[in-house]
């Protein structure tokens, strides 16, 4: 009998989650381990390998039973060469042929994958996506990561790093993003942004309830600008609300250059439920143009940490079949 079964990696630099997915993309045994980047490209290659056997195991299958392993995995890099070029989370990866050193390991096909990509195919194909042809999800954590999907198709650009949505520019000349640009969407509008411009705008003498937190050097994260804003605090309900502006404007963009039915916003952030969606909402109604009848639906991603690992199985499955057909 032909090989029923995948396994969806979803690679990231603190975590590795996984999952045996079924021939109709349900999670059949699910795995989370501990990256430990610190020992470089090959030992975490060797628990990846090892995560897989384990999974295979764990599913009461053979080897035989497994079509192929999608990897999702951080970093710009190449899918048609199967290549990391580099990955700030991964210290040490440098155009690591991980395609390749996986096959190698674990005796599996495998399919490389930009983690945000195989996250928007899942809630494509089994979440909040479902029923829809083209959608664009943002996955807002401590950064901003994106995946496009056009007619039902992922789309992956003429050089692979189409979806970077996070470093749309939406401030010229704005505040410095570690790629390089300046004015990122992800310097206003991810988990640590929101964070970080409460800090900063407390150490520069605003008040605000947090003050006590920041001038002790106690870590404020973006939960803690949220609780705030909900108690009433002035500082941080302008810090959120100007957080929620600026990815209303990133979603403007996204709607006037692929005019996508859904914009899906997955990650961390989304924990605050309607202090978010509600805010985005109206920021996006105000901002975008009147003479479009239809528009972008924007709600949260339903996967949660299946996202990536269903997206990544699904699209390994494609790709074997799209292998297969040109052997035929």
């Amino acid at each position: 009998m032909p090989a029923t079964h995948t396994i969806g990696i979803d690679l990231g630099g603190t975590n590795i989650k996984a999952g045996v997915v079924d021939a109709d993309g349900r999670p059949l045994v699910r795995r989370s381990i501990p990256t430990q980047s610190e020992g470089g490209p090959e030992h975490v290659i060797a628990r990846l390998a090892q995560l897989t056997q384990d999974l295979i195991h764990a599913a009461r299958l053979a080897r035989s039973d497994v079509q192929a392993v999608g990897l999702g995995a951080p970093g710009p890099m190449s899918h048609k060469l199967g290549i990391i070029y580099a990955c700030p989370n991964l210290p040490g990866w440098k155009d690591v042929p991980l395609r390749a050193r996986l096959h190698d390991a674990s005796g599996l096909p495998v399919a490389l994958e930009n983690d945000a990509n195989a996250a928007a195919f899942g809630e494509f194909v089994a979440g909040a996506g479902r029923g829809t042809r083209d959608l664009v999800l943002l996955t807002l954590g401590t950064g901003i990561g994106g995946g496009v999907i056009m007619d039902g198709r992922l789309q992956r650009g003429a050089f692979d790093n189409a979806g970077e949505v996070g470093h749309m520019i939406v401030v010229p000349d704005g505040r410095p993003c570690p790629c390089g640009q300046r004015g990122c969407l992800e310097r206003y509008s991810s988990a640590n942004a929101v964070a970080e411009r409460l800090i900063e705008a407390v150490q520069a003498g605003e008040d605000s309830i947090l003050r006590t937190n920041v001038g002790a050097g106690a870590h404020v994260t973006s939960s803690d600008v949220a609780q705030a804003a909900r108690n009433g605090d002035a500082l941080a309900t302008r810090v959120w609300d100007e957080m929620c502006r600026y990815l209303a404007v990133g979603c403007v963009n996204l709607q006037h250059l692929l005019n996508p039915e859904r914009i899906v916003l997955g990650g961390g952030l989304i924990g605050a439920g309607p202090q978010l969606f509600d805010a985005v909402r109206a920021h996006f109604e105000r901002l975008t143009w009147r003479i479009a009848r239809d528009q972008p639906t924007i709600l949260p991603a339903t996967l949660g940490d299946d996202g990536g690992v269903i997206g990544a199985a699904a699209l390994a499955r494609i790709e074997c079949v799209q292998q297969a057909a040109k052997r035929a």
